[in-house]
């Protein structure tokens, strides 16, 4: 299900399903006196919410822009996208909210596969990046890794890539054909401030 939705054009997280503000992690960070900031001296427009639903839409969603990129590299990507402070970032009911959407994405069997087989693919790579075909037996040598060999097993790893971007385009069909709008239910829903106090 996609909770939230990317607005390209504010460059800001929408919220898609309004249902997602009754989940105890997420009504955590809607609450008006937990958004006053500078900014927004009442809470009501939810502006650092915002910024935390973007840190966490970029950080922990499947299809984010940064979904491959090490969690290290994502973490800082999404911070600094987000314009989140460290403090807010320390934040235990921020930190709450976003082990919430990575339980609840992992709930989906092909999410969790994808991402199992994205964890596999990484692990491979840093196997690689720590082969050196240079390196010598230090008693006979003799090169330790044989070329034809590495050259071989990377070529298996292109044809891997090849088939996690197809489960990958797999992946993404199912969820938008079953995440489709209910009753009346938009793209982009904007849930009532007022009602939400």
């Amino acid at each position: 299900m996609n909770f939230f939705l990317w607005n390209e054009i504010s460059r800001n997280v929408e919220v898609n399903v309004g249902e997602v503000l009754l989940v105890r992690e997420f009504a955590n960070l809607w609450k008006p006196e937990r958004n006053i900031t500078k900014e927004d001296k009442t809470g009501e427009q939810r502006t650092r919410a915002y910024r935390e639903l973007t840190y966490i839409w970029l950080a922990c969603d499947w299809k984010s822009p940064y979904c491959d990129y090490s969690e290290y590299e994502k973490v800082e990507e999404a911070k600094k996208d987000a314009d989140l402070t460290e403090e807010e970032f320390n934040d235990p009911l921020f930190r709450a909210a976003c082990r919430k959407y990575v339980e609840l994405q992992d709930q989906n069997w092909s999410i969790k596969m994808l991402n199992a087989a994205r964890n596999m693919v990484s692990k491979f790579v840093d196997y690689f990046n720590n082969v050196d075909p240079e390196e010598r037996d230090e008693l006979t040598n003799k090169p330790v890794h044989k070329v034809k060999s590495i050259m071989e097993e990377v070529a298996k790893l292109y044809d891997l890539h090849e088939s996690l971007e197809k489960y990958k385009a797999i992946v993404q069909k199912e969820i938008s054909q079953t995440s489709g709008n209910r009753a009346g239910e938009v793209d982009g829903f904007m849930p009532n401030l007022k009602a939400l106090k």
